[in-house]
């Protein structure tokens, strides 16, 4: 009887654990020249962030992230008429990034650059962090009274977000693959999207 009841629940954790693999299309494949990605050819892949080393903090809303880009606009009031009006005077910028790996359907992939170009728009910073406007605006030589009459802005590649990378495919191994910058051509960063080969 107790051979029964053990069969029973065997049986019962196999189907479930092959449900849940099919329901979340895992497959045990790794990254390689058998899903179509050839050496050299520049392509498009998405899959989730993780990160492989030290992370970066982004320096306005100190996040952890493997890629920042932050902004202060700076304003100031001219005199037009009878009113007075807020004109942009400038705009600081600060960007970095460090190598991280993309888990995808065909495996996992490294990232392996230090610059890229962002599809992302940066958005407000919010909840706003004076302190660490104030350092940004010092580390770029501006007053820090100038938060009065700035914006911030930034955008941040984080943990576990899902993303897409255009790059160079080096395929080292049926088991390892990489994207890399075609030459003057910087890794492209965007939302998600298919999986394409466009060279």
């Amino acid at each position: 009887m107790m051979w029964i009841v053990v069969a029973v629940l065997v049986g019962g954790l196999a189907v479930g654990t092959v449900s849940t693999l099919r329901l979340v299309r895992w497959s045990p494949r790794r990254a390689g020249n058998d899903d179509g990605i050839e050496d050299r050819k520049v392509v498009t892949i998405t899959g989730t962030v993780k990160i492989i080393g030290e992370p970066l903090i982004s320096p306005l809303s100190a996040r952890r992230c493997v890629m920042f880009e932050a902004y202060a606009n700076l304003y100031e009031w001219q005199k037009e008429g009878e009113e007075d009006k807020k004109v942009l005077s400038g705009q600081l910028a600060k960007r970095q990034m460090v190598p991280f790996e993309l888990e995808t359907s065909i495996g996992t992939v490294l990232i392996d650059g230090t610059e890229a170009d962002l599809e992302l728009q940066p958005t407000p910073v919010f909840p706003r962090r004076p302190e660490r406007e104030a350092l940004f605006l010092r580390e770029h030589e501006r007053d820090e009274r100038l938060i009065e009459n700035a914006t911030f802005e930034e955008v941040t590649i984080d943990p576990d977000e899902l993303i897409s990378v255009q790059g160079l495919a080096i395929v080292e191994s049926p088991t390892s693959l990489k994207l890399v910058a075609d030459g003057d051509k910087p890794l492209v960063i965007g939302t998600p999207r298919r999986t394409a080969v466009t060279s």
